[in-house]
């Protein structure tokens, strides 16, 4: 952060200008090495700084023109330090590094479901895992789910040119199943099942050991 001064927007397209420090920056990004490479200078500055964020072959080259020559012209970096400071402690913190969102587990009283791809890029699915666990463990009486699609990384969940029938099928259904139903825990035995089941945290069946994910590649 240092680098940019006190300007800490940094111009996007390739035909911006951009201050000494803007560009001494982008061409430092340029050198980060990534999982894939891109013929679009946005892209390349774009993933440098903060990783490849999808596939590009999940795509389409309309999406994927719209992501670099129109949607962003500039990139807000002040929230870098923030985004350090939850990567450090391994969990989300305020402003000041305080947990202050997850010490009230009693209040997070509905349904969830985790959606990772199953192709491992600037997160892996361990992240859902984990989350999906939590929930079940402090909240047993709702339901929570988590779904790993095959083949996609993190933001081409969303924005892939094949989402519509590979991921959002379990997205209305999660808000299906959320409108219609509340699981209600009857007695201590199927509460007990639940935490036992949340307290398995080893126990990813898509967890890269088994060989399924490339290499993580921790941007933080």
């Amino acid at each position: 952060m240092g680098i940019l001064g006190k300007n800490k927007i940094l111009p996007m397209f390739e035909t911006s200008k951009a201050r000494p420090r803007h560009r001494l920056l982008k061409s430092i990004a340029r050198l980060i090495p990534r999982y894939e490479r891109c013929t679009f200078d946005e892209c390349e500055v774009f993933s440098g700084i903060f990783g490849n964020t999808f596939w590009h072959e999940n795509v389409s080259p309309t999406m994927h023109h719209w992501l670099n020559k129109q949607s962003l012209p500039k990139l807000p970096m002040s929230a870098l330090p923030h985004l350090r400071k939850i990567c450090l402690a391994g969990f989300i913190v305020n402003s000041k590094g305080k947990n202050t969102y997850l010490i009230h587990t009693e209040r997070m009283t509905l349904p969830t479901t985790y959606i990772s791809g199953g192709r491992s890029l600037l997160v892996t699915p361990q992240t859902s895992f984990l989350a999906n666990q939590y929930m079940k463990l402090h909240q047993p009486g709702y339901k929570h789910t988590r779904v790993v699609v095959e083949d996609f990384g993190h933001s081409d969940i969303l924005i892939g040119e094949e989402s519509w029938k590979k991921v959002f099928p379990h997205i209305l259904s999660h808000i299906k199943s959320s409108e219609e139903e509340r699981i209600d825990v009857v007695g201590s035995i199927q509460e007990s099942k639940y935490r036992k089941e949340a307290l398995s945290w080893g126990d990813d069946p898509y967890g890269e050991g088994n060989g399924r994910f490339g290499r993580r590649f921790d941007r933080c």
